[in-house]
């Protein structure tokens, strides 16, 4: 895989009522991260790391480090180079970017091979998913879930369908930590490669991450 130059980017933001919007500029926080170039991994770790010590909003922390995975997908053509291939019976395969004891953060390229889809599901931190590649490389659609209960009963979620998005190759999404989805790898027209997704998580509250059963309304902590 070797497109260093992605399509223009569409910035995408969704939160716990499950509507899929532009992606706003954050309020503050953003000139404690000016432009260089070039954006070294090393730079991202420790920008993510700085970024959640300043910003205390979840919101901004979304749209900040959505910018941040912008620069440095954008400037690295080495990322494109990690892409794994899916394993051949699971359809599916992670490539951990950096593992350390104590930084609080995941960074990974997840491949997935067409029509794979996921549970429904939360991630219970604010994350960032871009869709690297170009038109030769497949989609992701997102089915959005909005929750009606409050919680507070064990085991019992009751979710209703919201809005849907089909992410391309350059666009990224941002999701707050109650923010819940699933997904579906596709095979756009021109496809001739699996969908790549570069993954950014914040430290998850590992309490309130569920996969949810929307026909039985339950919920299972994993």
């Amino acid at each position: 895989m070797t497109s260093a130059n992605p399509p223009r980017f569409n910035r995408l933001e969704v939160g716990a009522q499950g509507e899929c919007t532009p992606m706003q500029l954050p309020t503050s926080g953003l000139d404690l991260f000016p432009e260089r170039h070039p954006y070294r991994f090393c730079r991202f770790l420790c920008d993510l790391e700085d970024m959640v010590a300043s910003v205390a909003d979840d919101r901004d922390r979304v749209r900040i480090a959505t910018i941040l995975v912008h620069r440095l997908i954008t400037q690295s053509l080495w990322i494109y180079q990690a892409c794994p291939h899916p394993d051949p019976e699971s359809g599916i395969s992670t490539q951990r970017l950096y593992r350390e004891p104590g930084y609080p953060f995941t960074v990974k390229i997840v491949a997935w091979s067409p029509g794979l889809q996921s549970p429904v599901h939360n991630h219970a931190a604010w994350s960032v998913i871009a869709l690297l590649g170009d038109s030769t490389c497949g989609q992701e659609k997102n089915q959005f879930w909005c929750r009606q209960d409050d919680g507070q009963q064990a085991n019992f979620a009751h979710l209703l369908p919201a809005s849907q998005c089909v992410l391309k190759p350059g666009d990224i999404l941002g999701m707050m930590p109650d923010a819940i989805h699933n997904i579906c790898s596709l095979s756009s027209a021109n496809a001739q490669k699996p969908t790549y997704t570069f993954n950014v998580y914040g430290a998850a509250d590992l309490r309130h991450r569920y996969i949810f059963d929307t026909d039985k309304n339950t919920q299972q902590n994993h």
